[in-house]
């Protein structure tokens, strides 16, 4: 028989808390603060950038995140896709995907004021 913990689903990765994501995309170097609230393997929250803040929607499964928000770019909405590899509790390194205009690497880093539980 196999034990039953071996069949629980690993809880520790979490991707919550405040992170800076830097990405590099067609358009240019860009950035954005964003701050991750994880429920299982659903993420919610907002990212936040000069021009305005966004919410964001995604999930986290095993070590793979995904998140999507939409920013206003010349009178229309551009979908911002990141996907990644939670590397450790404080980084998450990947792509970034603009809608069409293209993609490029990004890394996402824990700010220094969110704790590691």
């Amino acid at each position: 028989a196999v034990p039953v913990r071996a069949q629980a689903p690993q809880q520790s990765r979490t991707v919550a808390g405040q992170r800076r994501v830097d990405f590099v995309t067609p358009l240019g170097q860009n950035w954005i603060i964003m701050t991750i609230n994880q429920s299982g393997t659903k993420l919610t929250g907002h990212a936040t950038d000069e021009f305005g803040e966004y919410e964001i929607a995604g999930r986290l499964v095993d070590d793979q995140v995904t998140v999507v928000w939409s920013v206003a770019e010349d009178g229309k909405m551009l979908e911002i896709t990141m996907k990644g590899k939670l590397e450790s509790a404080t980084l998450i390194t990947g792509t970034a995907k603009l809608g069409d205009v293209g993609e490029g690497p990004l890394s996402a880093r824990r700010t220094g004021d969110a704790g590691d539980d």
